[in-house]
């Protein structure tokens, strides 16, 4: 009977729809995917009868006792249930104790076992239209038709406004949520959603909304790292993993809202507010760090996908040339030769680059790459007819951990572009201009096409001996004519010698013994003869060569 009176008590006394309101904003500020375990904990207190003493105060304020180990008084306030609480149990936030009273109260009033499973997929919406009678729900649509609150959007807003607006929400929520002097474990997951939504949906407006509140939150997240001396390489405790995924998770949802805007048909009204962030994207170029890359990529990114006028992109070029120039910025230098390409001049483009060679190749091959993969051959034709005099000097500024992949991207689409238009004579230029960093590509190239005296060669310039030759190269030239090798061998003898040690003097003599055995195949002893006298004569001083000659019989 105390059961069946508690239960006619909560469904006559808790009011219904400030309960759907409750629950619709534990969803939000709880994602299943992260918190599954407390939902799960505190569900499971609920249904084990571990929750009793439950007492209305109020139509919105609720105390109970949640037995875990040991009780727990708890209360709840329905009105705002994600910051009015309270359990004895420490936890910075919402607890199992908390959820465990509330779904005793919701299961009491409506089915508790569909809010768990719409709550596990995230279905805010569905919760309020599947189990809310519309007499239920006219309290709170009164409520929306009512005067705007801060996060609405009227058409005379401006991004500033939203920005103030963030700095209100976000300074509330940090306040509530922080804990020492660790970051919040995924703030972002948590706070992203409500910086940008937009109550009045001004048409179009939601994406940009978001882009600024990813933006603004992105800012705050360096500013909280850089304060706290944490790099994107190491980390030195949870906190900064946890900074780390929410930099991650923030950077991501700003492309996300890029990708929207750009899929979606933007009315003209939009257009003061998209000029407006123009500034704030530019501010994304600048980022250092860890967040350079993305800086750099985001920014490009929305010059192709929002910010689609060419007046615009025109005024925004003057301003990077204005910063490359007064502050020697290169990667403004870099964003105002993408900006030219955009606009179809690549004559500046490659300007550009040639006053910035130290780092033009990386940026360049993106543009040779979508001319090329696109089809656009003239046009490639022309930038790299103006680009490959200076691309020894793009290639030779880069680290040697960035140059192997580049190079690797750049063969990939020259030998696209050489095969497509029949162009074997393009390739090998490419190949050429690219040494000594393509010796391996070139020597392939030419060995293929049979030309054995080249690839000797290219090893003879590029100082390649024999020891750091494939045996089954080396093998297959002294099959071709073993006059080839022979250059190779003698330049592996005196690289030896130079080194100065009992192993290599024994190298050595077996590379001059494998000569003795070309010279007398050619029937040119007297040249062997000749040459081993010559070496004798030049290392007179060195005593343990000579023993090592003698021991290969080599010397008498």
């Amino acid at each position: 009977m105390e059961r069946k009176g508690r239960t006619d008590m909560l469904q006559t006394t808790v009011s219904k729809p400030l309960l759907k309101q409750a629950a619709g904003e534990l969803l939000k500020e709880l994602p299943f995917p992260i918190f599954h375990n407390l939902i799960q904990k505190g569900r499971d207190l609920s249904r084990n009868g571990l929750v009793y003493n439950v007492m209305v105060i109020n139509s919105h304020e609720v105390e109970g006792v949640v037995s875990d180990i040991t009780p727990h008084d708890v209360m709840l306030d329905l009105a705002n249930i994600t910051r009015r609480h309270r359990c004895p149990c420490g936890t910075d936030g919402l607890c199992p104790h908390i959820l465990a009273l509330f779904f005793y109260v919701y299961g009491n009033v409506f089915d508790s076992g569909e809010l768990f499973r719409l709550w596990k997929k995230g279905q805010i919406e569905a919760l309020w239209k599947e189990t809310t009678a519309p007499h239920e729900r006219e309290p709170l649509a009164q409520k929306r038709v009512g005067k705007p609150t801060a996060l609405s959007i009227t058409q005379n807003e401006t991004v500033e406004d939203w920005r103030d607006q963030f700095e209100k929400q976000y300074q509330d929520f940090f306040s509530r949520h922080q804990n020492g002097q660790n970051w919040p474990y995924r703030l972002a997951v948590q706070l992203l959603p409500k910086l940008g939504k937009n109550e009045r949906k001004q048409a179009g407006a939601r994406p940009l909304r978001e882009l600024h509140a990813a933006l603004f939150l992105l800012e705050k997240l360096r500013q909280y790292g850089e304060a706290q001396g944490w790099n994107d390489v190491v980390f030195a405790s949870y906190g900064q993993f946890s900074w780390q995924q929410d930099v991650n998770y923030v950077a991501d949802r700003a492309f996300d809202a890029l990708e929207k805007l750009s899929t979606q048909s933007l009315p003209r009204s939009l257009n003061a507010l998209i000029e407006q962030t123009i500034p704030y994207v530019r501010d994304v170029l600048f980022l250092d760090g860890g967040l350079s890359s993305f800086g750099y990529d985001f920014y490009t990114t929305a010059w192709e996908l929002l910010f689609t006028k060419p007046a615009w992109r025109q005024e925004e070029r003057m301003e990077l040339l204005r910063l490359a120039n007064e502050y020697g910025k290169s990667r403004a230098a870099m964003a105002a030769a993408h900006l030219s390409f955009l606009l179809g001049e690549d004559d500046e483009a490659m300007a550009l680059y040639r006053a910035f060679p130290h780092q033009a190749g990386l940026f360049l091959i993106e543009w040779i790459g979508r001319f090329i993969t696109n089809g656009l051959v003239k046009r490639f034709e022309s930038v790299w007819e103006k680009a490959k005099d200076d691309w020894p000097l793009y290639l030779s500024h880069m680290s040697d951990l960035a140059r192997g992949s580049f190079l690797d991207e750049a063969v990939h689409l020259f030998k696209m572009y050489a095969r497509q238009r029949n162009r074997p004579d393009a390739w090998e230029d490419f190949l050429q201009r690219s040494l000594p960093y393509s010796v391996n590509y070139y020597t392939n190239f030419l060995y293929r096409q049979g030309r054995y005296r080249e690839v000797v060669d290219l090893f003879l310039w590029a100082n390649i001996t024999a020891d750091e030759l494939h045996p089954q190269l080396l093998k297959t030239l002294q099959a071709r004519n073993p006059e080839l090798v022979m250059p190779l061998y003698h330049r592996a003898v005196m690289r030896r010698l130079e080194e100065k040690n009992r192993a290599s003097y024994q190298r050595a003599v077996r590379h001059l013994k494998t000569l003795r055995t070309h010279y007398r195949s050619m029937k040119r002893l007297d040249q062997w003869e000749a040459y081993l006298e010559q070496l004798l004569a030049k290392t007179a001083r060195m005593r343990a060569f000579h023993e090592e000659l003698k021991k290969g019989k080599l010397l008498s």
